[in-house]
């Protein structure tokens, strides 16, 4: 009996660190685009439709191409061809990166649009992923969706 908890143990432990290999917290920049257009080696142009066309994620300078595994696409989406820094946990072999802070712009003004779970809205409300709201291809607060929603009511 001793001798299975001790195999169960170490096959446990072996599968543990197999699943969590080539994990890393770092920070990845580059720009959002889609899967499609970093498949052939570019960044879509800034009239390409992420919401509609692919599956958006970051394209680095030397040609990585990583989705964001607990955010979202609709979210990234947002901002096609902007310039973009995540920091959280990657994952080099699947090219998946768990998000802990994503900041949007242009060069060096980058602004946090997203950090600890929690969306950062134009207005600059935080609000949890789990309780905004998208409209129109957008994330807001619970509160702005509501005044943007009455706006087009007008």
């Amino acid at each position: 009996m001793l001798h299975k908890s001790i195999s169960l143990f170490v096959i446990l432990f072996v599968v543990s660190v197999l699943t969590f290999a080539g994990e890393k917290d770092k920070k990845v920049s580059g720009v959002i685009t889609g899967a499609h257009c970093a498949a052939n080696g570019m960044a879509c142009p800034t009239s390409h439709d992420l919401h509609r066309s692919e599956l958006p994620g970051i394209f680095t300078k030397d040609g990585k191409f990583y989705t964001l595994a607990n955010v979202p696409q609709s979210f990234l989406a947002q901002w096609p061809s902007s310039d973009v820094t995540v920091e959280g946990t990657v994952y080099e072999k699947s090219n998946n990166i768990y998000a802990a802070k994503i900041s949007v712009g242009n060069g060096d003004k980058l602004k946090t649009v997203f950090e600890e779970g929690n969306i950062v809205d134009a207005m600059g409300h935080k609000e949890k992923l789990t309780t905004a709201v998208e409209l129109d291809g957008k994330w807001y607060c619970s509160g702005c969706s509501t005044m943007h929603d009455k706006a087009e009511e007008k």
